[in-house]
C-alpha cells in the first residue's frame, strides 16, 4: 500500500527537419516499426494554426459579405466557422 511511482519526463528540444520523422513505436529503437498514428498527428500538429487562420479570415470575409448583402445567413455561417476555428 505504501509504494509510490515517480514519474519523470524529459523535453526535448526539435529541429523543423526532426519533427517531420517518422516516429517509432519504441522510441530509440528503429527495429520496432513506424508508429502511424504518431508519425500523422505531430505533423499535422504544426499545420493546425494555419487552418485555424485560415478558417477565421474566410470567416470575415462571410462577416464582410452579412454587412454588405444586410443578411443573417451569413452571419450565423460566420459564427459557425468561429466555432470550428477555436476548437
Amino acid at each position: 500500500m505504501g509504494e509510490s511511482f515517480d514519474v519523470v519526463t524529459k523535453c526535448v528540444s526539435f529541429t523543423l527537419n526532426e519533427q517531420f520523422m517518422e516516429k517509432f513505436v519504441d522510441p530509440g529503437n528503429h527495429n520496432s516499426g513506424i508508429d502511424l498514428l504518431r508519425t500523422y498527428l505531430w505533423r499535422c500538429q504544426f499545420l493546425l494554426p494555419f487552418v485555424s487562420l485560415g478558417l477565421m479570415c474566410f470567416g470575415a470575409l462571410i462577416g464582410l459579405c452579412a454587412c454588405i448583402c444586410r443578411s443573417l445567413y451569413p452571419t450565423i455561417a460566420t459564427g459557425i466557422l468561429h466555432l470550428l476555428a477555436e476548437s
